[in-house]
């Protein structure tokens, strides 16, 4: 009895374990679910209304509906905007005072005391903009839709060229090779956000509420059909499209601006960039009904249009937002408004991530966006080796490839179905602004602290051998750090050259005196000139440093050398947590943005330790480049900007805290002859203002021709071997400018010639 009595006991006691298992078993995969690609959001009518009875809102906001920790938002924000402005006000007179008072105790006439003028103006100026601020009311304003100004002049942005061609056909799968580790997180902001596949699956995906045409340089719609700049400069006006529509199918309205405030701000994303770039580059957002949002700028802006484009995040997606976001939404694919969506199936964690054609996109019949988006899905597969990538591109199982590596573009490219035309090599010129590739000196932490030493630095880092060796001289020599800007680049900054004597005096002033039996300097404590730099894994850098370290130990400086994962390298650069790191930042039109690299409170904190997340990795610190480029920000006209923009390269320059590193003017590339571009009189390829062309999204997979060479290459038949040479457009006077091009019909010149293996690499 006992014995049978102990028996069900057990029986029962494995049924619930069981059960508990499976409970769990459950749960886990619901969590998975719920976090993952395959979550949906819930219903709209299951939020919260986002005012309740005692905030004073027009009828239309009255019916939002927003994430649960919203409600109260519009007080605290404006609550923290006054609070923000209250503050920077007592600091900017602190800063005119001490100005005023150190331009006192200069002599007329001297550099020091045009230097003390120049910051004391620049203080005056923005304790004048904070205090006019201070006296305008609240920063997030709901107001009805019947008080929109009647005067307002609004541009269409209608009259540009259109882009892409008419012949262009949908269908088919786009298969790229990414030479990268897969990404820690989907989430658009927060924690380990800012990794290189954002730009492949949001930020060249996403539609702004204005773009800028890639041929001519001008603003064309993008969710805005419309918009209307105030008299005075300051304040833009955008009708949102009716029509535009995020990858979810929701509708875009004016309540998903307010919501990309929300989230983007809340001290749950763990994101210090957004709070100041809402609060110091805007001093109100006015709603006007759910399609018409009016953004204010600190103060006026060339360009203000662009700059103030701010983003939107759709409502219901981030309706569990909360203090678990970065772990809630690690796995959650961000709706856009561009024409491709992270699909359920298109997520295999650690190896490829798909991108489809979203249907019946809302922007698929407008004009500039029509003969875009062709290509049904865009496969991208995660290749640690750059070998396994080449060949599975020359098998056929990649359309394209990149081609950037001299090695590649010259001897790796000499197979088969180069020579018998089945793949195409492209060299597409380019005039995107150039990304800031160099060696990143952390100037918070000895030695690199120490103005000598990083002078030193540049001048024992040979790049140019690196230019001349690895690249075969088909690269170029950066000199400013905000390079292909056109007029708001200063051409005139070359960078240093390697000289291994005023290296070592360089050194020396830093208090490396002495050298050791293998040449490498050190202090009289016997400190020696050592230094890490750090990178991600990539083979190419490893080569580069090879080359460098043999030229560096000549003088006297011992350069070692590590790499790791993308997210560990740039959470490790982000914290300022390195001594010198190579990287780049990727630019973007109009004109450079300085502010979130190079000013001082994104360096340090009151007590002198390093600001960890920040954009200014370097930890520059610097008043005289602040008003630098504050007065950049705040120039009314193009000449004005450019000329401090020239004044914020060239004190980014004296600061030494950067090396230049190498570019080009081109983007090399090779395709299988399935992929075409564009061949019309206003756009040939490609337009010109884009980084990579297969940015654009311009191309389209032709069947036939894959059916074609698909056919020749079974039968060994040979296709007319060809190398697509796209030069910028030229105008009837023959300068190479592409607005003008554009404008007059003038042909970008894409040229397909013959490639020959007994061309000189140099030629």
């Amino acid at each position: 009895m006992l014995h049978r009595l102990f028996h069900h006991t057990r029986m029962l006691q494995l049924l619930l374990t069981g059960l508990l298992c499976c409970v769990v078993l459950a749960a886990c995969g619901g969590r998975d679910k719920a976090e993952g690609t395959t979550w949906r959001p819930p219903s709209e009518g299951s939020m919260p209304l986002a005012f309740d009875a005692s905030e004073a809102v027009p009828d239309y906001a009255a019916a939002w509906r927003m994430p649960e920790g919203f409600r109260g938002f519009k007080k605290r924000w404006n609550r923290r905007n006054r609070a923000y402005v209250q503050d920077a006000c007592a600091s900017a007179l602190q800063e005119y005072r001490s100005a005023l008072s150190t331009w006192l105790g200069t002599t007329p006439g001297t550099p020091e005391a045009h230097s003390a003028q120049v910051l004391m103006d620049s203080a005056r100026r923005k304790y004048l903009s904070l205090l006019q601020r201070s006296v305008e009311g609240d920063y997030l304003v709901f107001r009805p839709t019947s008080e929109l100004p009647n005067d307002l002049q609004w541009q269409y942005g209608a009259d540009e060229p259109e882009l892409g061609s008419p012949k262009a056909r949908k269908g088919g799968t786009l298969r790229r090779a990414l030479l990268r580790s897969f990404p820690a997180t989907l989430c658009l902001f927060g924690p380990n956000s800012n990794h290189p596949t954002r730009r492949y699956i949001y930020d060249e995906v996403d539609i702004p509420l204005i773009r800028i045409h890639p041929g001519t340089g001008k603003f064309i719609p993008g969710t805005a059909d419309r918009w209307a700049v105030s008299a005075d400069g300051r304040t833009v006006y955008f009708h949102i499209d009716e029509q535009a529509r995020f990858s979810n199918g929701d509708l875009l309205t004016t309540r998903d601006f307010v919501t990309a405030l929300y989230v983007r701000t809340s001290e749950h994303a763990a994101e210090p960039f957004y709070g100041s770039y809402y609060l110091s580059n805007f001093s109100r957002i006015t709603v006007y009904g759910n399609n018409v949002l009016a953004v204010t700028l600190a103060e006026p802006r060339a360009a203000a249009a662009y700059y103030a484009a701010v983003p939107a995040s759709c409502t219901r997606f981030y309706a569990e937002f909360g203090p678990d976001y970065s772990t809630r939404y690690l796995w959650r694919p961000v709706p856009t408004t561009g024409a491709y969506r992270i699909a359920p199936e298109g997520l295999v964690r650690g190896r490829s991530i798909t991108l489809t054609r979203v249907k019946n996109w809302w922007a698929k019949d407008r004009k500039y966006t029509r003969y875009s988006c062709n290509v049904d899905r865009i496969s991208y597969s995660y290749i640690a080796e750059p070998s396994k990538a080449r060949e599975l591109f020359r098998i056929g199982e990649l359309d394209v490839l990149s081609a950037r590596e001299s090695d590649l573009w010259y001897e790796g490219l000499e197979i088969d179905a180069v020579h018998k035309g089945y793949i195409q090599r492209v060299r597409f010129s380019n005039i995107w602004p150039r990304n800031s590739l160099g060696f990143h000196i952390n100037c918070s932490r000895e030695p690199m602290s120490d103005l000598n030493f990083r002078l030193g630095l540049h001048h024992a880092l040979n790049v140019q051998g690196v230019i001349n060796t690895i690249f075969r001289g088909d690269s170029e020599r950066l000199g400013s750090y905000f390079s292909g800007f056109g007029a708001y680049t200063d051409e005139s900054l070359r960078a240093l050259p390697y000289d291994p004597e005023k290296a070592r005096a360089y050194f020396a002033a830093a208090g490396y005196t002495l050298a050791g039996g293998d040449g490498i300097l050190t202090k009289p404590d016997g400190t020696r000139l050592q230094l890490v730099v750090s990178s991600r894994v990539d083979p190419l850098y490893a080569n580069c440093m090879s080359l460098l370290r043999e030229d560096a130990a000549a003088c006297g400086l011992d350069l070692r050398y590590e790499q790791m994962d993308d997210t560990v390298f740039f959470s490790k650069v982000k914290d300022k947590n390195y001594a010198v790191a190579i990287f780049s930042w990727a630019f973007s039109p109009i004109m450079p943005e300085p502010a979130q690299f190079f000013l001082s409170h994104q360096a340090r904190n009151s007590d002198g330790s390093p600001v960890k997340g920040s954009n200014n990795v370097m930890a520059v610190a610097s008043p005289q480049l602040d008003s630098a480029i504050l007065r950049a920000r705040n120039a009314r006209t193009e000449e004005q900007a450019a000329a401090a923009h020239h004044e914020v390269q060239q004190l980014i320059a004296q600061e030494a805290c950067w090396v230049p590193g190498w570019t080009t003017s081109y983007c090399r590339f090779a395709q299988w002859r399935w992929l075409r571009w564009p061949d019309t009189p206003t756009c040939r390829f490609c337009p010109p203002r884009f980084f990579d062309p297969l940015d654009s999204h311009l191309y389209w997979i032709d069947e036939d021709e894959r059916a074609r060479t698909l056919k020749a290459k079974a039968a060994g038949k040979e296709l007319p071997e060809q190398e697509l040479v796209v030069p910028l457009p030229t105008s009837k006077s023959g300068k190479k400018t592409p607005s003008s091009a554009s404008r007059h019909g003038g042909r970008a010149g894409l040229s397909a010639r013959p490639h020959s293996a007994k061309t000189s690499p140099h030629s």
